[in-house]
């Protein structure tokens, strides 16, 4: 009975006992992943609150204590193009080792369908993804996310270019990054954001688009979707109970049954909501140490020309802010001409 007594204390015990707080990390930080070259490089992930966290790459190395949330990051010093190294993340009860990463340049490839354009649906495509044998060029695709505040987690994983890996990375971001590639003489790791068919002020951080006049229609719009999908809901649902009813009364009288209502859509999901992609696919990338950015966009806003006057540069400055990099390099795309010229106005 005393043994019995003490094997249920035993299973108590083991039952309120906490599991201890492993180190983690982004998958940002992962095999073959590339890191910036001379300048600090951001690393940060959670452990238990008050665990000393030892971090190592090459030949750079830090450490952090993990603050009451258990939220630590750290920069280690920076490091000139290179590799491949191996990053530890050590922490006391487990630790982490990321291989095949090299120093070089980082680019985040973002936009609508311009950017997303996969290599395979590209000119020559069986050509160059033949052709892309490139294993100092990583790639790396964010998975697509709309958020209502700024994320932290993503999904994803780094690997190396090659014809298996590249058919569906974005074709401008490699040509891009296999020029830059050629031309520098470093390792390239690519980060592809991008969703087509989306306007920029979802690229946008709220705050931006909150400061400026012109800009602030855009966030009342889509704060007013979001409180009235209640009532669509509610809406819906009297809908249902009509069309229950009706379809009942159809099929007794052998008449074809209507239609039923169709859902609402959910405007926290939409991926043309305002601010809803920087917090869900950008926000989540930051503080990691990039060179700059590449854009391609500008459809999605076509008919509102006057307005991206404001809008764009506004999204450039969140990124910025957002990575603390005033000089953040930002390049775009101006949209070719498209559909054919008229004399006169038309719609």
């Amino acid at each position: 009975m005393k043994r019995m007594l003490g094997f249920a204390w035993l299973l108590a015990a083991l039952v309120v006992l906490p599991a201890a707080a492993e180190v983690r990390v982004t998958p940002l930080f992962g095999d073959n992943m590339v890191v910036q070259r001379e300048e600090p490089i951001a690393v940060w992930g959670t452990a238990a609150a008050g665990e000393t966290v030892t971090v190592k790459l090459g030949t750079s190395q830090a450490g952090v204590t993990a603050d009451e949330q258990g939220k630590w990051s750290l920069s280690l010093p920076e490091l000139k193009a290179g590799g491949p190294h191996e990053l530890t993340i050590q922490g006391k009860g487990n630790s982490l080792t990321f291989k095949n990463v090299f120093v070089g340049e980082v680019w985040i490839c973002s936009g609508q369908s311009n950017m997303e354009w996969s290599v395979k649906m590209s000119n020559d495509a069986d050509k160059e993804i033949a052709e892309a044998n490139y294993p100092n060029i990583r790639l790396f695709t964010v998975k697509k996310t709309v958020a209502g505040k700024p994320q932290s987690g993503l999904e994803g994983s780094w690997s190396e270019c090659s014809p298996e890996s590249i058919p569906t990375f974005s074709a401008v971001g490699y040509f891009f990054g296999r020029e830059l590639h050629k031309e520098l003489g470093v390792p390239i790791g690519l980060i592809n954001s991008s969703w087509g068919g989306t306007p920029a002020e979802a690229w946008t951080e709220r705050p931006f688009l909150e400061k400026d006049p012109m800009l602030i229609p855009i966030v009342e719009k889509w704060d007013k979707n979001v409180l009235g999908l209640i009532e669509q809901l509610n809406n819906y649902g009297q809908q249902l109970l009509t069309w229950r009813a009706t379809s009942n009364f159809a099929e007794a009288a052998g008449n074809p049954v209507p239609e039923p209502p169709k859902f609402p859509d959910d405007p926290r999901r939409s991926p043309h909501r305002a601010s809803g992609l920087f917090n869900g696919m950008i926000a989540p990338l930051v503080p990691y140490s990039v060179r700059g950015a590449i854009w391609y966009q500008g459809e999605s806003n076509a008919g509102r020309a006057y307005q991206y006057r404001t809008l764009f540069p506004a999204m450039i400055q969140s990124w910025r802010a957002a990575f603390k990099q005033e000089d953040l390099s930002f390049h775009f795309v101006q949209l070719a001409n498209f559909t054919e010229v008229l004399p006169e106005p038309a719609e």
